[in-house]
């Protein structure tokens, strides 16, 4: 069960919105990072982890990484330039739990351009837990993506 389908209660309240600052800031985190991620950017992807973050594509077959250069490495794995890759992650649902930490969900399509077209599309949601720094940056300490469909048994 992901963490918006349980009765979150107290400070996970759906209800418990983020300043709408914050919401900015992470709603621009979320957009950078499919930007880094789609143009191979390893630098400018790992600057959006924090040290101990954990990046779970498990269910989706793009394995497990953990901390920001093996989270980078892992994600810019797929980067090719001759068939570029394009992610459209959706506006983020988003919790605080508390002033410096806040959950957030969205969906998300990513397509390749292959032979001309663009495919296969890819339908999945990114479940995240992000923080504040001490230099008032928000970065990811979680991320996991979460397949949007039931599992047909393939990939």
């Amino acid at each position: 069960m992901s963490w918006y389908e349980a009765d979150a209660g107290g400070d996970g309240s759906l209800a418990n919105v983020p300043d709408p600052r914050d919401v900015q800031a992470i709603q621009n985190l979320i957009q950078s990072y499919a930007f880094h991620s789609d143009a191979g950017r390893v630098a400018g992807l790992a600057a959006m982890f924090t040290p101990d973050a954990v990046w779970d594509g498990r269910e989706q077959g793009f394995g497990l990484a953990e901390g920001p250069d093996p989270i980078a490495e892992n994600i810019v794995r797929h980067f090719d330039p001759g068939q570029p890759l394009m992610h459209l992650p959706g506006p983020a649902l988003l919790t605080a739990i508390g002033e410096d930490e806040v959950r957030a969900a969205s969906w998300c399509l990513a397509t390749r351009w292959t032979d001309g077209q663009t495919r296969p599309f890819i339908h999945f949601y990114y479940e995240d837990t992000v923080v504040r720094g001490s230099d008032g940056t928000w970065r990811f300490r979680s991320r996991r993506l979460r397949p949007a469909f039931p599992s047909t048994g393939g990939k």
